[in-house]
């Protein structure tokens, strides 16, 4: 997830970088006249506004998944003699029949088994 954020800040980056050098070598040298602004708004304001927003943007969602995968889960598993027992793991440990503990303890689970993923609305 990060290398896609990073991937595309660098690709972001690259396309500005390519425009600033095109539009400056574009110009033609020409003498220096005071003309009166017209009060609109420069292109490249709004692309250093979408490039913010863009990268704004991505940080928000990079931090709401990080925040849902580190959510603390509580796991029931009830085995084939009806004896439950309670485990606490990560969101992002838990896989199908197998998950890893807070505790690091790897915990893989029988066809028979039953499990409960418990989750609390806060």
């Amino acid at each position: 997830m990060l290398t896609k954020i990073l991937f595309t800040l660098a690709v972001i980056l690259v396309v500005a970088l390519v425009f600033r050098v095109k539009n400056t070598s574009a110009k033609p040298v020409a003498p220096a006249k005071s003309t009166p602004s017209k009060g609109g708004v420069s292109a490249a304001m709004v692309a250093y506004t979408l490039l913010g927003l863009v990268i704004a943007i991505s940080a928000l969602v990079f931090v709401l998944h990080w925040q849902d995968q580190h959510q603390v889960i509580d796991i029931q598993v009830t085995n084939s003699q009806g004896e439950a027992l309670k485990y606490q793991a990560y969101k992002k440990a838990i896989e199908g029949r197998r998950f890893t503990t807070i505790d690091g303890i790897s915990v893989d689970l029988a066809d028979s088994d039953r499990i409960e993923i418990l989750q609390t609305i806060d």
